[in-house]
């Protein structure tokens, strides 16, 4: 696989590498100092992933009393968007889609598969480091990588918005619907829900929409604000069809190299930040969708004409275009109960 690939190069060049400036050794200085540990992301600090990170780093600091210091590099001023930093050691943590990691184990594309959840409590069960069936099978497997996944939480259920209304999938045949370039969006949009998926980059969305190259595109209710998405597309199908979660991944070594006490620390900053932050998110999309119902966007919901039943019903072939990738992990996914 293309990480395997490349990580024996890049253990062997950061032993080579000179110290980065700003950064703590991860080694404490005395007895008095804590040890630094680094976490690096593309988002900027005031995102919400950023902020997540932040929340993160300050309970695992409170946690262990002092002794582990996160500092967190944002905007890749560290390093870029890409595993390969965290397995060689670069860095301590890295925010990462799981379904992105899919080289590393194809089951993580479970993780982001849609309708997987029966509700955020469940959500966030699934990802839980101290209970989570699912998690400990993938990091189990991923011991010879060098990483693991401590959590992920969701920065918003993804929505269908286009320039025409949409209440079933008849209404989609055909329509020009941008996706991020990946497997699981293509197939969920052309092959289950029957839409014409064009793959593109998101800087190209607007000026595509505008001049009608696409019909319509898909994005947390965060992004249709943060872009103002909601000024060139009239309507939003609250379809919730993906979730978008932003994974909290650890050099497996560095968490090795903890105490026991400060790797129970870490896991329980990871599971509080991830709590405190789905309910912030919960609170934040309300206003986001009534941002854009005020700059004009007709919302479709279940209650006033939306099929819902007929996307959750078509995205079920995605779990079998999937099942050789996702083996058993759909099955752990379901299984895991509440909290």
């Amino acid at each position: 696989m293309k990480l395997k690939r490349n990580l024996a190069s890049l253990l062997s060049a950061v032993l080579l590498l000179p110290v980065l400036a700003g950064c703590g050794s991860g080694d404490s200085g005395s007895n008095n100092e804590p040890r630094v540990l680094k976490f690096t992301d593309q988002n900027s600090a005031s995102s919400d992933a950023g902020i997540w990170e932040q929340l993160f780093a300050d309970k695992v600091y409170e946690y262990t009393k002092g002794e582990l210091e996160v500092q967190c590099y944002f905007d890749n001023t560290l390093c870029g968007y890409d595993m390969q930093p965290l397995q060689a050691g670069i860095v301590d943590f890295i925010q990462y889609v799981p379904s992105s990691a899919g080289d590393l184990d194809p089951r993580l594309g479970a993780f982001d598969a849609p309708y997987v959840y029966r509700d955020a409590a469940h959500q966030e069960a699934v990802f839980n480091p101290f209970t989570s069936e699912p998690l400990r099978a993938i990091n189990e497997a991923l011991e010879d990588d060098h990483v693991m996944l401590l959590t992920a939480f969701n920065s918003g259920d993804r929505q269908l918005t286009c320039n025409f209304p949409i209440y079933d999938l008849s209404d989609m045949k055909g329509a020009k619907i941008r996706v991020v370039a990946s497997d699981l969006y293509q197939v969920l949009f052309a092959n289950a829900f029957g839409a014409a998926a064009t793959p593109m980059a998101f800087s190209e969305v607007a000026t595509a929409l505008i001049t009608n190259v696409i019909d319509g595109q898909e994005n947390p209710y965060s992004t249709l604000v943060s872009s103002a998405l909601y000024e060139v597309q009239a309507y939003c199908m609250e379809t919730r069809h993906l979730p978008t979660n932003l994974g909290l991944w650890i050099n497996r070594e560095t968490f090795d190299s903890l105490t026991e006490d400060q790797q129970q620390a870490v896991m329980q900053a990871a599971v509080d930040a991830t709590h405190e932050m789905n309910q912030r998110i919960v609170e934040k999309e309300e206003g986001y969708k009534q941002i854009c119902i005020d700059g004009g966007m007709t919302v479709i919901t279940e209650e006033n004409g939306l099929d819902l039943a007929s996307f959750h019903e078509a995205a079920e072939t995605v779990y079998d275009y999937f099942s050789d990738d996702w083996g058993d992990m759909i099955e752990l996914i379901q299984n895991v109960e509440s909290q």
